[in-house]
């Protein structure tokens, strides 16, 4: 803890890109254009999101069209065939720039206020002046 004290390179360099590597993956999910069969076919990602008639949601990956079903994996292992008239809504899970850029600039500012008031309340941080 004391290196950490003492090193203003760690405290902020290290710190923030630390923090900026852990919270970089935010992403959403975004609807593709129907008719579900091409939806399915232009996914570049490898899972999608598909709404059933039912209401339910499923998370698949490797989907493909084979015939008027539509192919995947769910949960890593278990094979799923479903009808494409089964199918309401395909969503695709793309990186949602905003809300990456959002999260990690707040983050490294609320770290930056907690070490300015542990600083200003122990008196023990030196930034090498006299």
């Amino acid at each position: 803890m004391l290196y950490f004290r003492r090193s203003p390179f760690l405290r902020f360099v290290i710190l923030p890109l630390t923090l900026l590597a852990l919270l970089s993956a935010c992403h959403k999910w975004v609807p593709l254009e129907p008719p579900v069969a091409r939806a399915i076919a232009e996914t570049e990602s490898g899972t999608i999101r598909i709404t059933l008639a039912d209401s339910s949601r499923r998370v698949l990956t490797e989907p493909r069209v084979s015939g008027d079903s539509l192919v995947a994996i769910e949960q890593e292992t278990v094979d799923v065939t479903l009808a494409l008239r089964d199918v309401l809504v395909v969503e695709e899970k793309q990186a949602n720039t905003l809300s990456t850029i959002g999260l990690v600039v707040g983050s490294v500012l609320l770290v930056y206020a907690v070490f300015a008031v542990y600083c200003a309340a122990t008196s023990e941080c030196d930034f090498g002046g006299d």
